[in-house]
């Protein structure tokens, strides 16, 4: 599991003179994921586009249902509040689970 380190063995005028440094080892090792990899040019891809509508959509849908929400308890219409906040929370709910069931069914 774990790797022993190497002796090195480096010539002692080298050593003495301090001249010495470790050859550099590049990293190539291939990284998979479910998403494509951010970086500038991928952020504003056409290929993640969906998601972007996706979380845009839940945070439009959330920031509404809550405006209604604090407007019909302020005006003193505590039962449509009720109503709206219970209908949220049901969709948010059912539509996360949906989601994660989508997404392990689609692998």
């Amino acid at each position: 599991m774990f790797r022993k380190q190497q002796l090195e063995v480096i010539d002692f005028k080298t050593f003495m003179a301090g001249t010495y440094q470790k050859p550099k080892r590049l990293i190539n090792k291939s990284v998979y994921s479910f998403m494509p990899s951010i970086t500038v040019s991928s952020f504003f891809s056409p290929d993640v586009a969906g998601i972007y509508a996706v979380v845009l959509g839940v945070f439009a849908i959330g920031m509404l249902s809550h405006f209604l929400e604090v407007t019909a308890a302020s005006s003193g219409r505590e039962e449509l509040a009720w109503a709206i906040e219970t209908v949220t929370r049901l969709a948010f709910t059912i539509g996360a689970f949906s989601s994660i069931a989508w997404f392990l069914l689609s692998l």
